[in-house]
C-alpha cells in the first residue's frame, strides 16, 4: 500500500513538472516578454490586437495615426492619475508623524494651512479633508489611518495596472512603426506578416498556459493533498510513537495564531511604498514571530540539552 501510494505522490509531481518544462521550453526571454505584452494587450485593449491583425501595407500609416492619438489621450489621462496617486501617498506618508494625542493635535493645528497647499490639484479634497476633521482622538486616527491606507493601496494598484497597459501598447506601436519605416515594400510585407503571425501564435498560447497552469496547479494540490493524507494516515497508525510529530505541528499552528493575533496591522512608510495592505501586515508579523520563537526556542533547547549533558556527566 505505501509503495502504491509513494508511486502515486512520485507520478503527479513528475507529470506537473514534465507540464512546466515542455511548456517553457522554447521561452527564450524576448518571446516571453512578447508573448506577456500581448496577453496584456489583449486584456486591456483588445481592439488594438484585432485591428493590426486586418492591417495591410496600405492601412498600416492610418493604425498609426489612430493609435498614437488613443496613446496621448490615454498618457495624459495616466499623468493625472499619478498627480493623484502622488497626492494621496503624500499624504499618508505625513501621516506616520502622528504618534500619540499630542503630535495630533499639533497636526490638526496646522491641517487647515497644510491641506490648502497639498490638495490644491486634488480632484476629491472632500475625501481627505473632511475624513481627516472627523478624527478626534488617537483611537479615531488609527481606524481612520488603517482605512486610508487600504484605500491608497486599491489607488496605488490601479495606477501601476494602467501604466503596465500603456507600456505594452507603447512597445507593440513602435513595432508598427519600425515596419512602416522599412523602405523596401518586400521587407515591409514580411515583417508585417510576421508580426501578425506572431501576435495569433501568441493568442493561442495564451489559452494553452492558461489551461497548462490550471492543469499544473490541480496535479501540484492534488500530490499536496495525497502527501498530507498519506503523513496523517501514517501518523495515526503509529500515534504512540509519532506523538512528539504532533505536539511539534500543534505547537507550530499555535505559534502562527498567536503570533498573527498579536501583531499588528499598521502600515509603515516602507510597507505602504511596496504596495503592501493590512492583511499583508499581520501575516508577516506572524511569520518573524514564528521564525523568532522557532529560533530562539531551538538554541535555547540546544543549551538546556548541553546543561544536562554536563550536569549527567558531573553525577
Amino acid at each position: 500500500m505505501r509503495k502504491i501510494i509513494n508511486i502515486t505522490i512520485f507520478a503527479l509531481a513528475g507529470l506537473a513538472a514534465l507540464l512546466v518544462v515542455l511548456f517553457g521550453f522554447g521561452f527564450n526571454q524576448e518571446t516571453k516578454d512578447k508573448f506577456q505584452n500581448t496577453v496584456e494587450i489583449k486584456a486591456n485593449n483588445p481592439q488594438m490586437l484585432t485591428d493590426l491583425a486586418n492591417a495591410t501595407l496600405e492601412t498600416l500609416p492610418d493604425f498609426i495615426t489612430k493609435y498614437e492619438e488613443n496613446l496621448t489621450t490615454v498618457n495624459t489621462e495616466l499623468k493625472n492619475q499619478k498627480i493623484q496617486r502622488d497626492i494621496f501617498y503624500t499624504f499618508t506618508f505625513h501621516l506616520t508623524d502622528i504618534t500619540d494625542q499630542e503630535t495630533l493635535d499639533n497636526f490638526k493645528a496646522k491641517f487647515p494651512e497644510y491641506s490648502k497647499s497639498l490638495f490644491a490639484s486634488a480632484k476629491n479634497k472632500d475625501y481627505y479633508i473632511n475624513g481627516f476633521n472627523k478624527v478626534k482622538t488617537f483611537s479615531d486616527f488609527q481606524s481612520y489611518y488603517n482605512k486610508l491606507t487600504a484605500d491608497y493601496y486599491n489607488v496605488n494598484q490601479e495606477y501601476l495596472v494602467n501604466a503596465a497597459a500603456v507600456k505594452t501598447e507603447i512597445n507593440l506601436l513602435k513595432q508598427v512603426r519600425d515596419i512602416n519605416a522599412a523602405v523596401s515594400v518586400t521587407k515591409k510585407q514580411y515583417d508585417l506578416n510576421e508580426l501578425q503571425k506572431n501576435i495569433k501564435s501568441y493568442k493561442t498560447e495564451s489559452l494553452e498556459f492558461n489551461v497548462t497552469m490550471n492543469l499544473f496547479y490541480l496535479l501540484f494540490f492534488v500530490t499536496f493533498a495525497a502527501m498530507i493524507i498519506f503523513l496523517l494516515w501514517n501518523v495515526f497508525i503509529n500515534i504512540k510513537s509519532n506523538i512528539g510529530l504532533l505536539a511539534g505541528v500543534g505547537v507550530m499552528v499555535l505559534l502562527v495564531i498567536i503570533g498573527y493575533v498579536l501583531s499588528s496591522s499598521e502600515l509603515t512608510p516602507s510597507a505602504i511604498k511596496e504596495q503592501l495592505d493590512s492583511g499583508n501586515m499581520k501575516w508577516i508579523g506572524a511569520g518573524l514571530f514564528t521564525f523568532y520563537c522557532a529560533f530562539f526556542g531551538t538554541i535555547a533547547a540546544i543549551i538546556i540539552t548541553l546543561i544536562l549533558n554536563v550536569i549527567k556527566k558531573a553525577k
